[in-house]
């Protein structure tokens, strides 16, 4: 009696869990599982005798007393088909044969659903003839063989192509099958001399559903994995895209910037050179002294103009970084800063030779021309430092000033601050702000092996 009923205890238990679990998960197997527990509870409540009686007493108030024996014996067997169908369902979904064999499991499903067809009709001929002994015989015959059939060659099938949850599930399966045969053979062979068959039968119930919870609790992580892979792909797949769209704006940007640089280097500068010929030209036709100071005054305006045009196209193209590389590149640029805006500037490397693309050399670039840029126009400083650290994988980049500092948390971002944004966003870099009334300080580290391969 103890062990009917924990038996009954686990049924009610796992008729709950699973259908909670099918719920939430959507996982056909559970569904069949919660299922089979129902019948199961059913089939066990009519291994009580008292239960047992008043259903077939019940059943005799319409069908008479004999017609209910009948009866009852024959819907009891025909209840342990439907539990053992939904169970074969279960295991069937459960050990991922639907996905991994699809040929097998379309074969045993339609196995499945003929022989609870079958055996529906056996109980409504075998009841009109009164004759329950023939049911059995034919379950015992027919059905138990078939369904040892299908057991064994479904083992065969998860073996090979089932999770590793698959172990708990088929140790636990197997327990239960030889328990389950032991209690039928024990049930009408006396011989054996089993004191009491049904015992087997709860004990592989017990049994079964204890590894089935640790099946279970290996496939709900497996499952949890297979998504949490799936949903890393999907945001890998997002970002990879972003990646390759602000990589693609920062072309454009560079590109643009170099066409401009031509331009001016080609066009307006070329322009200006002309324009300075032609006076040099009026200056030596013409003998005035007045006109001489006012050309002598256009002469320096235009080398003024060209100077800055010519720092200008530099400044824009991305030339210093292919012809000098970015250490080179960066130390003259921070000497063109001293000789134009007579701001002291102190650079400094640290570190090993650098190696790196072309791409990466020209966002570093790009972000130090930037900061000197702002320190130029807003900070008001005479002295600036510029520092770049190479430990392999990470660069440092420290950049400072002792000018009178920035709103840190401001809403409004120029041009060149948004620029250097998206380039450290690119190289998924990491960026400090420190600003005080003696000066800002900005710190950028990059790691070589966190930069998007494109």
């Amino acid at each position: 009696m103890f062990i009917w009923n924990m038996a009954i205890s686990f049924q009610l238990f796992f008729v709950i869990i699973s259908g909670v679990i099918f719920v939430f998960v959507k996982d056909k197997s559970f569904k069949y599982y919660a299922l089979y527990n129902l019948f199961l509870l059913l089939y066990l409540l009519s291994r009580n005798d008292e239960f047992y009686d008043q259903f077939q007493n019940a059943v005799g108030y319409f069908l008479g007393s004999h017609n209910a024996e009948v009866f009852t014996q024959i819907f009891n067997f025909y209840i342990q088909i439907i539990f053992y169908t939904f169970y074969s369902l279960f295991a069937l979904y459960f050990l991922d044969l639907n996905k991994r064999n699809k040929k097998y499991f379309n074969n045993v499903l339609w196995l499945l659903k003929f022989l609870v067809v079958l055996f529906l009709f056996f109980g409504v001929l075998t009841f009109s003839l009164k004759n329950a002994e023939l049911f059995i015989a034919l379950y015992t015959f027919l059905y138990l063989p078939v369904m040892l059939i299908v057991f064994f060659l479904t083992i065969v099938k998860a073996v090979k192509n089932s999770g590793n949850h698959k172990y708990f599930f088929l140790f636990g399966v197997i327990v239960f099958v030889i328990c389950a045969l032991i209690s039928f053979v024990g049930t009408f062979v006396p011989s054996l001399n089993i004191g009491n068959p049904m015992v087997f039968f709860y004990v592989g119930i017990v049994i079964e559903t204890i590894f089935f919870s640790l099946g279970l609790a290996y496939k709900i992580k497996l499952m949890n994995d297979e998504r949490n892979r799936i949903h890393f792909m999907v945001i890998r797949h997002k970002h990879q895209k972003q990646i390759s769209k602000l990589q693609g704006l920062l072309e454009g940007e560079e590109n643009e910037r170099k066409r401009i640089a031509e331009e001016l280097h080609d066009g307006i500068a070329g322009d200006l050179s002309a324009i300075k010929l032609n006076l040099s030209y009026l200056k030596e036709s013409i003998n005035d002294e007045n006109n001489d100071n006012v050309l002598e005054d256009l002469s320096e305006i235009i080398d003024k103009s060209c100077l800055q045009i010519r720092e200008i196209s530099h400044n824009l193209s991305p030339s210093p970084i292919t012809n000098y590389g970015i250490v080179s590149a960066t130390r003259k640029f921070c000497k063109k800063i001293e000789d134009l805006y007579k701001i002291k500037v102190n650079f400094s490397y640290t570190g090993e030779k650098m190696e790196l693309s072309k791409i990466i050399e020209t966002h570093i670039y790009r972000i130090i021309q930037e900061l000197l840029n702002n320190i130029v126009k807003h900070s008001e400083a005479q002295l600036a430092e510029v520092k770049i650290t190479y430990d392999d994988p990470f660069i440092e980049i420290l950049v400072k000033d002792n000018g009178k500092g920035f709103v840190l948390n401001s809403r409004s971002k120029g041009i060149g601050l948004s620029n250097i944004e998206s380039r450290v966003r690119y190289m998924k870099a990491c960026v400090k702000k420190e600003s005080t009334e003696n000066g800002s300080t900005f710190t950028i580290m990059i790691n070589l092996n966190e930069i998007p391969k494109t």
